[in-house]
């Protein structure tokens, strides 16, 4: 219902029954998630999304094992793990070998899942559905009116109006809402460019297989191109990267023609490859930009709304359902009352910074992947010699799976374990045993305390929302675990706080 600010104005202003607690505006991955993690928090959630229906190309094109990890603490891990996706135990950085290694990590998921964005979306979205929040298409935002102290108000092209007390940018690279809300995206755009295409390879290398890649040098002991790519599960179809010198110098915005791509083929392997049916042909660039801000009052970003760069790893959908889960239940707890706007800034504290080390990372990869030099590949050889060691490899394959990232403790007195993430934990309970994971469905905070433990829970900060507690601990020793008696984690797996001693 609309009331009148003042009699015979004829001004309309929303009730309180109009006024949603946040409005989610995208409905890509990162939105729905989003949306749905508010959901589980308890507030009012509206999906604005510009497109009428979902895309069907294949955008991104695989979940890290940290993503599979969030997806499992709320229960979708078993909807996205199947005949339409396939593991793969093995990550890449800058399409060199040896490949990254993910057996050793601390994760009960040391696989990545090569699965289509798009069949991502669905399940979210049917699992939203089932919590009766639909999407709302075919309506783009074109205005944001933040004068308001308490609302924004999300103008559509249609005419209509939103009235949100917070609003969230998940509406990609060339996010509205960032642009609206005035918030700075310092970077730099695209200076090289490959070729992505989802296509039909009658005739694949015989290197290409599931999953390969291929380096072609040229005489002069630079190179000529690459060629990565395998097949997309559930389709018969191939999608592939490749770039030579000749094509890295076409800008971002020129269309890809299936000739074009063709003759690319043949320049690189001699072959066109049986190549036709292409359903999507595309030019990736480079770009590298993270936003000043992650919030600017009551709008926030979140996703390539907050930051772009080459998809090269694979972070990029990765890191935006990470500030999802991140932001989820902080904003929730706001909207909810149980928290002070305060929080909303831990949200950039912690997230800004992962964001500007993803972009350093893409970066780095990026200036191996586009130099075509002598010098480029000498440095391309020093690298994979260096993913043979190890302790190298692990290091990598922990930044390109995010499975090492904490966020910094507020107090640089608190216990060392606080801000870790945890993985899906094999716990000893009273009555038998299970698991972490077990617990986080409603995305609650839980408290873990050893059985018969005492612990002075006045060392355990303030919570906001639901404590779920749990009498067990892990069944094998973790490292600097201790002196814990009790931990406190997060609705996004990462410890909160830790008490030691009675």
């Amino acid at each position: 219902m609309w009331r009148h600010a003042a009699p015979n104005l004829g001004v309309l202003v929303p009730t309180e029954q109009d006024i949603v607690d946040v409005a989610v505006v995208g409905a890509g991955p990162v939105g729905l998630w989003l949306a749905r993690e508010l959901t589980l928090g308890g507030v009012r959630v509206r999906v604005l999304e510009r497109d009428t229906e979902r895309s069907p190309y294949i955008r991104a094109f695989g979940l890290q094992p940290r993503s599979l990890e969030i997806l499992d603490m709320r229960g979708l891990l078993s909807s996205v793990v199947s005949e339409r996706s396939r593991k793969l135990p093995v990550a890449n950085v800058a399409g060199l070998l040896p490949w990254l290694t993910l057996a050793g990590l601390d994760t009960s998921h040391p696989y990545g899942l090569s699965v289509r964005q798009n069949v991502v979306e669905e399940i979210i979205e049917a699992s939203l559905a089932e919590l009766g929040v639909l999407v709302d298409r075919g309506d783009a935002a074109v205005g944001l009116d933040t004068t308001s102290p308490d609302s924004v108000d999300v103008k559509l092209e249609s005419g209509d109006v939103v009235t949100a007390r917070y609003v969230v940018g998940c509406d990609g690279a060339h996010s509205a809402v960032r642009k609206l809300a005035g918030i700075d995206f310092p970077g730099s755009s695209a200076t090289a460019t490959y070729i992505l295409a989802d296509v039909t390879l009658a005739e694949p290398p015989e290197w290409l297989g599931q999953l390969g890649i291929k380096h072609f040098p040229a005489p002069d002991g630079s190179r000529l191109g690459w060629f990565m790519g395998g097949t997309v599960p559930d389709t018969g179809r191939h999608r592939i990267m490749l770039c030579d010198r000749q094509s890295a110098q076409v800008v971002k915005e020129e269309p890809v023609s299936f000739e074009e791509l063709r003759e690319l083929l043949v320049r690189l392997t001699g072959s066109d490859c049986g190549a036709h049916s292409p359903t999507w042909l595309s030019r990736v660039g480079n770009p590298a930009r993270v936003a000043a801000q992650y919030r600017a009052g009551r709008v926030l970003l979140a996703g390539d709304a907050a930051h772009v760069h080459s998809p090269f790893g694979g972070q990029g959908l990765n890191t935006g359902l990470q500030d999802a889960t991140n932001l989820g239940w902080k904003l929730a707890a706001v909207a909810r009352g149980d928290a002070d706007e305060e929080l909303l800034d831990t949200y950039h504290h912690e997230r800004h910074p992962i964001g500007k080390a993803v972009i350093a990372n893409t970066m780095a990869q990026t200036t191996m992947v586009f130099d075509f030099t002598p010098g480029g590949q000498h440095l391309r050889d020093l690298v994979s010699r260096l993913l043979e060691i190890p302790d190298v490899n692990s290091y990598l394959a922990g930044q390109i799976t995010a499975l090492d990232y904490a966020y910094p403790p507020a107090d640089e007195d608190a216990h060392p374990l606080v801000g870790a993430r945890l993985p899906n934990l094999s716990l000893r309970l009273g009555d038998g045993t299970g698991h972490l994971y077990d617990h986080f469905q409603d995305a609650a905070h839980i408290l873990l305390s050893r059985t018969g433990a005492t612990a002075d829970t006045g060392q355990l900060p303030a919570v906001s929302g639901e404590v779920k507690v749990v009498h067990g601990w892990p069944d094998e020793p973790r490292e600097g675990w201790d002196d814990a008696q009790t931990v406190l984690i997060r609705p996004d797996g990462h410890i909160a706080a830790v008490t030691t001693t009675a």
